[in-house]
């Protein structure tokens, strides 16, 4: 096996925050080597299909905002260079249950006071006369966001490599079977064992095999469903923003009609353990009609036949907050992992943040509240 020092690092893994990591660095003048065996679009990972969530007011904790700042302006920065259309402003518009569930609507208006972002609270008939697609009960209650929207993960993951490759990035289809770590990490594939000087680690559901038990982290299946509306005229984004909808039992997000998309309606929370090579693939008639369910409630209209359904990989940390830093016990390995299905939305951040990390820089933004030592230090 062929040994290959690189003055430089390696990027384990080229999906959307991967990618974006080769970018920023390339950008700063380092060296950079990609690695990742599968191309810019590939479904078997995180970053595939049409569309994420992007929503400033994170009422999943108030300490997410300044990084959901910034990264909507590396959205439009990322776009103004690339001169492709990634960002669609079409607001978010959550939902919920009246009880437990209304908590997020409250955690966004929280989050949105403490940072003075522009959100409206509606009640039930608010949102019913705003948004005529909506079928919510009285006893419901809504936040809208107006400057949220969604972006497109698979046209972001090729625009990144596409730019990092321009600033100088060498992305190679290698499959990464293990990573030395301790001191200075090394990175072995089947034919080279490659000593750069860091590892970024950005590698999705992989991730965990790689770490080998060094961060507590399970990969979760996920299905995602696209509908052909039985009643497209109140569906498109110029009349329907993306949605959450929070219910007792379960939590859902969606995106507008798109053109050849349908309607897209996925289930945040829940799913099952697996890997990524002995994950079930195939979407079942049960969890088709699940989803169908919701959207008979919440957003009927859109509740005509699947257009198409796949499956997608939640990489989980305990506290479902992301693992954001250098590995415990190997200082040369920076990691982006544990993202929880919440971490598109800040990929040209991410990649920004992981260069300055491998870099000894210090973030634009503070992230150690996402520093992986938390759970190394509880063990």
């Amino acid at each position: 096996m062929e040994d290959v020092e690189i003055d430089g690092t390696v990027v384990v893994g080229l999906g959307g925050i991967g990618s974006a990591a080769a970018l920023a660095l390339a950008d700063r003048g380092e060296t950079v080597v990609g690695l990742d065996p599968r191309p810019a679009g590939h479904t078997e990972g995180s970053s595939h299909g049409p569309t994420r969530l992007v929503r400033r007011a994170y009422f999943e904790d108030p300490a997410y905002v300044p990084m959901t700042t910034r990264a909507w302006d590396l959205w439009r920065e990322l776009e103004r260079r690339s001169g492709e259309h990634l960002l669609t402003a079409s607001g978010v518009v959550s939902v919920a249950a009246s009880g437990d569930a209304a908590r997020l609507v409250q955690a966004t208006l929280e989050a949105a006071a403490r940072y003075g972002l522009p959100v409206e609270h509606l009640g039930a008939a608010g949102l019913r006369e705003r948004w005529p697609a909506l079928t919510v009960p009285d006893d419901w209650d809504g936040v809208f966001e107006p400057d949220a929207g969604f972006v497109d993960p698979e046209a972001t993951v090729r625009v990144l490599q596409r730019l990092a490759v321009a600033a100088g990035a060498e992305l190679r289809a290698e499959a990464v079977l293990s990573i030395e770590h301790g001191p200075a990490p090394v990175v072995v594939t089947a034919s080279v064992r490659y000593r750069p000087r860091r590892v970024v680690l950005a590698a999705g559901p992989w991730a965990p095999a790689l770490l080998a038990g060094r961060l507590p982290l399970t990969v979760m299946r996920k299905v995602v469903a696209h509908f052909t509306p039985l009643d497209a005229r109140d569906l498109g984004p110029e009349r329907m923003p993306g949605f959450v909808i929070s219910e007792p039992d379960a939590f859902h997000y969606g995106f507008p009609l798109l053109c050849g998309d349908g309607v897209k309606i996925a289930r945040h929370d829940g799913g099952e353990p697996t890997t990524p090579a002995t994950v079930d693939r195939e979407v079942h008639e049960d969890e088709v009609a699940a989803l169908r369910r919701v959207l008979e409630r919440v957003l009927p209209a859109a509740a005509g036949p699947l257009l198409k359904a796949y499956t997608c990989l939640y990489t989980m940390s305990p506290d479902c907050d992301f693992l954001l830093g250098p590995l415990p016990g190997s200082p040369g390995c920076i990691v982006a992992t544990g993202c929880s299905g919440h971490a598109f939305k800040f990929v040209p951040l991410l990649g920004e943040v992981l260069a300055d990390l491998a870099l000894g820089r210090r973030p634009a933004v503070d992230v150690g509240f996402l520093c992986p030592a938390r759970f190394a230090a509880a063990r």
